[in-house]
């Protein structure tokens, strides 16, 4: 619902305000609004804007559009990529190629997507629509924030001079790099080490095709006279990203003659219509503070990170996915206002580490340096071809997923918990195979194996009182909601970590898991991360029990 069709009251009251309309807000208003949360959202601009800024996803992020409902319609728009070539030259054979993402589809989907950004977009928007409790205010401006201790005000004016006012229990700010919200709230940047200007090249074939002479991999020229990354969208899009190189300034690099000419080494000009030329700098940057009061920050003005990894929009939609679910608890009182420190406990150190990677593998592709650029080509790429270890580097680079290490997690198995749980496909009752997270919800998940909890439903009853809860037994003649391993990849997965159980969040990461007679310790665990005491105050008592010997 837009919020010009509703007439303006003096106040209007929301469970939760979401400033900027982005992909990070959009998700994470499908969420609330999947919740049944009444949620406003204030975007200063009234249409989309029609160039791509992010160009690639990966099989977590396509999860997330599976579990908020939309993921069939971005399928249907976006582009399976499978791997990533390095060339020394703009043309000619690669020296080096790279698989990029899972090549199991471990998490249910391909592991790496090119795609168009405004489709997407509009897709997230359009999601919004089925959710009455959602309302868009389109071309509305935040222009004074009044913090409360239990809630937040806004003032919100138009460009015709339109003024809405409205509250939130919470206000999130999904505003941008330039977030007004951050600055307002006075939070500063942590800096990282990392300042480089490129020029990228939108384009869209004159055809409105996929154009057979252009390669359809993506490619990154490291050549250090002029570094060049080569990205094949989804549909008829192409873009282009020139490292600006020597003293060259901001309006000599964006110059639509010098582009042009830059363009010729690359396609035929006469097959291209240039969208957009745009200037930016790379930086790597994140808040020294996510949740301030009843404000909290979400991607980009959150964090900012160079695109070498195609991360950035990526770490904002994780945000949205791992606060969506917990603000639903504390709307719904299941946990305190503290218990939202674990969001920035768990995604801020996450994030830094991606950061990290990007600026690595940018300098590997940008260095000027002729004796970095030496080794790259001879260690990284020609050895990397003979001796898997030195090719696994990139791989493993490229392909940076780490787990979520602090916050909402157990300690019973601790190389599972903060891992994601794997998607295969299962199925119920002899039905057709399924992805397993259609039968799971937005809920916390006890999944076992065979009958292995029947004699802790005093444990299990406990848990479900605090939080919402779904059991689910695999290979179960007699359990009610039971489904058939018929990949057999969670046998492996119980099989490997010596489990009976694992507990996996609502964004899909696993809690903790265990053998049947650990379970009522592991199910405590959780009830005082999430009861009313907070995760951050309980710690202590925590890691007191954990050193009574209960942590494997």
């Amino acid at each position: 619902m837009r919020g010009d069709q509703l007439k303006e009251e003096s106040e209007t009251k929301y469970d939760v305000i979401i400033v900027g309309l982005g992909p990070t807000g959009a998700v994470l208003a499908n969420i609330l609004g999947k919740y049944g949360h009444s949620v406003g959202i204030f975007e200063r601009e009234e249409d989309l804007y029609y160039a791509p800024r992010a160009v690639h996803f990966d099989d977590e992020i396509m999860r997330i559009f599976q579990a908020i409902g939309l993921w069939k319609e971005i399928h249907s728009t976006s582009e399976a990529f499978k791997n990533m070539e390095f060339h020394l030259k703009p043309k000619g054979k690669p020296i080096f190629t790279q698989k990029i993402g899972n090549q199991d589809n471990k998490y249910g989907h391909e592991g790496a997507f090119w795609f168009h950004q405004p489709t997407l977009e509009l897709q997230l928007r359009n999601g919004l629509k089925r959710f009455s409790s959602v309302v868009s205010h389109l071309g509305y401006e935040v222009k004074e924030i009044s913090p409360n201790i239990d809630y937040v005000k806004v003032s919100c004016k138009n460009k015709k001079g339109n003024q809405i006012t409205a509250s939130g229990k919470y206000l999130i700010g999904c505003d941008g790099g330039k977030s007004a919200i951050r600055k307002y709230m006075q939070i500063g940047l942590h800096t990282a080490d990392f300042d480089e200007s490129w020029v990228v090249i939108d384009t869209k074939t004159r055809s409105g095709q996929k154009e057979s002479s252009l390669p359809k991999v993506h490619i990154q020229v490291c050549n250090p006279k002029q570094p060049v990354t080569y990205v094949p969208l989804a549909g008829p899009y192409y873009e282009w990203q020139f490292m600006t190189v020597g003293d060259r300034s901001e309006k000599q690099a964006t110059d639509p003659s010098f582009v042009r000419e830059q363009l010729r080494e690359f396609v035929d000009l006469n097959l291209i219509e240039i969208n957009r030329i745009a200037y930016y700098k790379f930086h790597g940057l994140w808040a020294k503070q996510w949740k301030n009061g009843r404000v909290l920050l979400a991607g980009d003005s959150a964090h900012q990170m160079p695109p070498f990894l195609g991360q950035g929009m990526c770490s904002g939609v994780r945000d949205a996915h791992n606060l969506g679910w917990k603000l639903h608890l504390v709307l719904t009182g299941k946990a305190d206002d503290q218990f939202l420190d674990s969001y920035e406990q768990e995604r801020s150190p996450h994030v830094q580490s991606v950061i990290k990677g990007a600026m690595l593998l940018g300098r590997l592709i940008q260095t000027k340096n002729k004796f970095v650029a030496f080794f790259r080509n001879n260690f990284l790429f020609r050895l990397g071809r003979l001796v898997p270890f030195y090719g696994n580097i990139i791989y493993k680079l490229a392909n940076r997923k780490r787990p979520l290490q602090e916050g909402i997690f157990g300690k019973n198995r601790k190389r599972l918990a903060g891992h994601l749980i794997i998607q295969p496909k299962v199925s119920v009752k002899n039905g057709d195979p399924v992805l397993f997270d259609s039968l799971i919800g937005d809920h916390f998940v006890i999944l076992t194996r065979d009958d292995q909890l029947k004699h802790y439903r005093s444990s299990i009853t406990e848990l479900s009182c605090l939080i919402p809860l779904k059991e689910i037994s695999f290979n179960s003649v007699s359990y009610a909601e039971a489904i058939q391993d018929t990949e057999g990849k969670f046998k492996k997965l119980f099989d490997q970590h010596n489990l009976d159980f694992v507990i996996i969040r609502p964004d899909r990461y696993v809690f903790d898991g265990g053998k049947k007679e650990e379970f009522p310790f592991v199910s405590n665990h959780l009830i005082r991360q999430i009861s009313v005491r907070s995760a951050i105050t309980s710690k202590m008592e925590i890691k007191q029990e954990e050193t009574a010997g209960r942590s494997l």
